[in-house]
């Protein structure tokens, strides 16, 4: 006879562990671009915005995580600034979710 209990519980489980698959899979995303329509702003706290103009799916505002010291703050800004002056590619992985930069750097050439 088939257990019902036994038939929920193991659906219920093939769906979460499921969901919680694609939840990984989707919380990183890159994009790799010259950053010429990308405006950064900076607010009151040393708060550190970039406006992608949709460049980046979903995230029109990238953030920088408030754990990021000064100095990686510059970083970004000095990263940004290089590649909309010198025409360069940079990349940046961000948190599809809440928005917020992962890393960033320059692509290989």
């Amino acid at each position: 006879m088939y257990d019902m209990r036994k038939g929920f519980i193991a659906g219920a489980t093939a769906v979460i562990l499921m969901l919680s698959g694609t939840a990984v899979q989707a919380a990183s995303t890159m994009v790799q671009i010259v950053p010429n329509s990308w405006r950064l702003e900076n607010y009151q706290g040393n708060r550190v915005v970039v406006w992608t103009n949709g460049s980046t799916g979903n995230c029109a505002r990238l953030d920088l995580h408030s754990s990021w010291s000064e100095d990686d703050r510059n970083r970004f800004w000095s990263t940004i600034m290089t590649g909309k002056a010198g025409q360069k590619m940079v990349f940046v992985f961000f948190d599809d979710v809440t928005c917020e930069i992962i890393s960033f750097g320059f692509p290989e050439e």
